[in-house]
């Protein structure tokens, strides 16, 4: 029997609008085949084994400006092709921060996994793993599956994060139980980093509450952003996103953790 095959691809950056600074693809450390595979420390833990990993390509750079679209460009054409040329697939591993600024664009990210599932279609199980500072817009949302996101800020589990976006992903599809319900609400607040540290109050206390409601049955993941402060877009903003198989209650979950973060607004300092 062959095994579940699951491509791997992203680009990494957040990217600042308020500066004249323009990130070039001189600025991204960009790895592809056996490379890009030993990035992931987990590649050898038994359920990763259980299915095959198909790397694509990932691009990754330090905080800076706003990206050239050239090189977007050339990575979404190289990303969306390599894919084309794996079919078919069963899931993609989505490798983002999910504050990336391009030049002329204002949501880089759901730009980029809607040129995905124009090559992959609605089929494969799409799990993404993401930086909280990032942002949840309509698009991103929409076209994947399963998000999760880092739970510490400073960022000391962004490997455990995104081990836990791959290993969501392997045991969706070997168990069968295919695309999990999911539920997105925005919350209307943009915070900077140095205001949200996960070490203190309140945002101790709100991801704090996560745990308990992913114990629950019938819920695979949730997940809270902060959203990034340092771009002038529409998508900047907080988010709550919870996924799982008990529709009504990932929704009623999303709603009580978005209303939390909501009514700790004024706390933050």
């Amino acid at each position: 029997m062959t095994k579940p095959r699951i491509a791997i691809c992203g680009i990494h950056i957040e990217s600042s609008t308020f500066t004249p600074y323009v990130s070039t693809e001189a600025d991204f450390q960009v790895t592809r085949g056996r490379k890009l595979l030993a990035r992931y420390a987990w590649m050898d833990q038994s359920w990763a084994r259980q299915v095959e990993w198909l790397p694509v390509l990932h691009a990754r750079a330090l905080p800076g400006g706003v990206v050239e679209r050239t090189a977007y460009e050339s990575w979404k054409t190289e990303i969306a092709a390599g894919l084309a040329g794996l079919a078919p697939l069963d899931g993609i591993f989505f490798d983002i921060h999910g504050a990336m600024s391009v030049e002329g664009m204002d949501d880089a990210e759901g730009d980029l996994i809607q040129a995905i599932r124009e090559v992959v279609g609605d089929g494969p199980i799409v799990s993404a793993s993401m930086d909280l500072h990032g942002n949840v817009s309509m698009d991103l949302f929409e076209g994947c599956d399963l998000l999760t996101c880092y739970r510490m800020a400073p960022h000391e589990d962004a490997l455990e994060s995104r081990e836990r976006a791959a290993r969501n992903l392997v045991e969706r599809i070997i168990s069968g139980s295919g695309k999990p319900a999911k539920a997105l609400v925005h919350v209307p607040v943009l915070l900077p980093g140095e205001k949200t540290s996960t070490r203190i109050e309140p945002a101790k206390g709100l991801y704090a509450m996560i745990p308990p409601i992913e114990a629950r049955p019938g819920i695979r993941d949730v997940a809270i952003w902060i959203g990034f402060a340092w771009a002038d877009q529409p998508r900047c903003k907080g988010a709550v996103v919870v996924t799982g198989d008990d529709s009504e209650d990932v929704a009623a979950q999303a709603s009580a953790l978005a209303q939390a973060f909501w009514d700790a607004r004024e706390q933050f300092e």
